[in-house]
């Protein structure tokens, strides 16, 4: 009975020419006069009244569909996502990326009654967001680490699966990041990961790239260091744009290379909220030590200062670990037992 008056309910509001979307497990309501794409959307007969992005429309974002369901278990949910993001990853605070909460949401309190209520990214910041957070974080979300993150409270990177490198070659991260890693020390190898979804992004990370390979990357322990590109395209479009994405790269990325830059097509929501990559239109560089852990993170154009921290980090990264000299057992000492003489 309740899905037949829901199913009137939604027909009523197609027939209205009123759309809705789901937040915090409750619909919110909005006049289809805001854009045109909302209308089409409520038209269809798999009505998408939970987008909570106008950018992402995948199954695999586990907020942006959410409707109807029991909003305890949705909060545990939202909780659980909350805890998921890296701790010690450091935003700007002037950045609009620290009030993006799991889901492309933003808290909104009312200012009479004081109560809170999440709003669409987009509707709370404005479709435009992205470039203005550019321009009050100087290109830089996400500010630089100024000391290398403690092994006991480094986070692995989360995973994303199924991305292709230029020899076509099907992979996992963070397992590739230390496929070469056999002793699983975590002191072996270091790895420069450089994440972009925009050409302006990806521009940005050669003043970090370049210098970590001039350092590192040749000479007796270059096995040790390596750099990985990362290119993030979210959207069905890029997807099938993938063969002229792949021939373009291969033509902008030198052949040494090829092995080691990795495309990924689809959803990367969760993973970007991870790692705080709220903002697609910059780059975002990670220090990875041999086990798959991020000691470091930072973002846009690279300062002299910044990638000498970086290098010096990557140094330290690989440095054997000092063991601490055992201490001699607090048991008691036994003597020798002097062999008898005889009379």
């Amino acid at each position: 009975m309740v899905a037949a008056v829901l199913s009137r309910r939604i027909t009523c509001m197609v027939q209205s020419n009123v759309s809705f979307r789901c937040v915090s497990g409750l619909p919110t309501y909005f006049p289809s006069s805001s854009t045109s794409r909302e209308h089409k959307n409520c038209q269809s007969m798999h009505v998408h009244v939970c987008q909570g992005d106008l950018r992402h429309h995948t199954a695999s974002s586990k907020l942006s569909k959410r409707c109807f369901s029991n909003p305890s278990s949705w909060e545990e949910e939202y909780e659980g996502l909350i805890a998921q993001r890296n701790k010690n990853i450091i935003m700007h605070p002037e950045g609009l990326g620290q009030k993006i909460v799991p889901g492309n949401f933003v808290i909104k309190k009312n200012p009479k009654t004081g109560a809170e209520k999440k709003v669409i990214l987009e509707h709370a910041l404005g479709y435009f967001w992205a470039f203005k957070d550019l321009t009050v974080t100087d290109k830089k979300p996400i500010l630089s680490n100024e000391t290398l993150i403690p092994a006991a409270e480094a986070e692995k990177f989360p995973v994303l699966k199924e991305l292709v490198n230029l020899h076509e070659e099907v992979v996992d991260i963070p397992d590739f990041f230390t496929r070469n890693n056999r002793s699983k020390d975590a002191n072996a190898q270091c790895t420069l990961v450089a994440i972009s979804c925009k050409e302006f992004g990806a521009n940005l990370l050669s003043s970090w790239t370049e210098p970590y390979e001039k350092a590192f990357c040749t000479g007796k322990d270059a096995d040790r260091f390596e750099v990985v590109r990362i290119t993030i395209n979210e959207g069905r479009i890029e997807k099938l744009l993938s063969p002229f994405i792949v021939s373009g790269t291969k033509r902008n990325v030198p052949e040494k290379d090829h092995a080691n830059t990795l495309l990924y097509y689809g959803d990367a929501e969760e993973m970007r909220d991870i790692l705080r990559m709220h903002n697609i239109y910059t780059g975002y560089v990670f220090l990875v030590d041999g086990i798959g852990r991020v000691r470091w993170a930072g973002s846009g154009e690279g300062s002299d200062k910044e990638v000498q921290s970086m290098i010096e980090f990557a140094e330290m990264l690989t440095q054997p670990q000092k063991r601490e000299k055992q201490l001699p057992s607090s048991g008691p000492r036994r003597s020798k037992k002097v062999p008898s003489r005889e009379a």
